[in-house]
């Protein structure tokens, strides 16, 4: 007579299915982010008469105080935690984590704070795309912005295309596509100008978008089908591809083709989610408010540490210490959002409108 599975068996198969889906996840946090921090440089270079280095430094820091001070307190924590835990013996290396140096065209310095590639990746997107629209701007003395900013948003985006095709004939990093391709800031500077392209589009074409809304979502949910089952039919894998030819096609394009699915599901969500519902509402806000404390604080200053000593095989008292982390990371993430957050924003609303 076959045993009954255990607990242990059902999660350790369902964290096999969803791990993709972390990795889903921070694409389209990369198409939303650009969506909505991209739709606040198009309005500041639509309503700036000339759009100046006065209007560049504005939104450099009116984003570095959202990003910064709340990121600079984690990294402290958590090098602090680490130092005590002797978990990362590697010093001066992590200086670079403070200003974003240790991944531009080279794996992660180190194996510490991993999850901090993609805001790596942020930050040089919003450093890079306003300092080429306003060096463009000044050479070309543009008549007609709308079209101007186009040409601008198209041409950075082709730009690293580009240059991720390129590398796909030689990769710098060598065949190893997770810490070489897609954890790299000059290969992945594109996909966050997904989001920005349809924050284009819904400034100037939101009738059309509204229209095809439904059939730009059912696109994406297909081509994400077709995506998740080429990336688990072992031919294609978002850590390397075994066949040469695949491995080149995911190189060149597996991250082009992410990002641009997710892209395609915007018009429907801005147009017709809402959070109207008074409790729903309230958790979705929270959780909206927390998610970048909850994005700095989930892995490596609480999940490693907080499993490290974890010597049980208990499957109940696992799934008990799995609630508590999830309890401990929400209010600990509240906390930040309030104490940090929250202050660093009145400040720069203060004196950065």
């Amino acid at each position: 007579m076959a045993s009954i599975p255990t607990i242990g068996v059902y999660i350790s198969d369902f964290l096999i299915f969803i791990h993709p889906f972390g990795i889903y996840g921070v694409e389209l946090f990369f198409v939303l982010s650009g969506y909505l921090i991209g739709g606040i440089l198009i309005k500041t270079y639509l309503d700036s008469p000339n759009f100046g280095f006065r209007e560049l430094k504005n939104f450099w820091i009116r984003r570095w105080f959202r990003t910064l001070p709340n990121y600079w307190f984690v990294l402290c924590c958590t090098i602090l935690l680490y130092k005590g835990m002797h978990l990362e013996q590697s010093g001066k290396a992590k200086l670079f984590y403070f200003i974003f140096l240790q991944n531009l065209w080279y794996p992660h310095l180190l194996s510490f704070f991993g999850e901090a590639w993609s805001l790596s990746v942020e930050e040089w997107f919003y450093i890079t795309l306003p300092l080429v629209l306003f060096v463009s701007s000044k050479l070309a003395h543009p008549t007609y912005k709308q079209k101007f900013m186009l040409k601008v948003f198209i041409g950075y985006l082709l730009t690293f295309l580009l240059i991720r095709f390129i590398n796909a004939f030689h990769p710098l990093n060598g065949p190893e596509q997770d810490a070489g391709i897609r954890k790299v800031v000059l290969f992945r500077l594109d996909a966050v100008m997904y989001g920005v392209l349809v924050a284009y589009l819904q400034q100037f074409h939101s009738s059309l978008l509204y229209k095809i809304k439904n059939q730009l979502l059912i696109l994406s949910i297909l081509c994400f089908m077709w995506l998740h089952y080429l990336i688990n039919n072992q031919s294609i894998k978002i850590e390397t591809a075994t066949v040469p030819v695949l491995q080149f096609a995911s190189n060149a394009f597996l991250y082009l083709f992410l990002p641009l699915v997710f892209s395609l599901s915007l018009p429907y969500a801005a147009n017709t989610l809402s959070v109207n519902n008074r409790i729903w509402g309230k958790a979705v806000t929270h959780i909206s408010k927390i998610s970048y404390s909850i994005y700095l604080c989930n892995y490596t200053l609480l999940y490693i540490p907080f499993f490290y000593t974890l010597k049980e095989t208990n499957n109940y008292i696992i799934g008990g210490y799995y609630l508590i982390y999830w309890i401990v990371l929400i209010t600990i993430s509240t906390i930040l959002y309030h104490y940090i957050e929250l202050p660093a924003m009145k400040i720069r609303d203060r004196f950065w409108k």
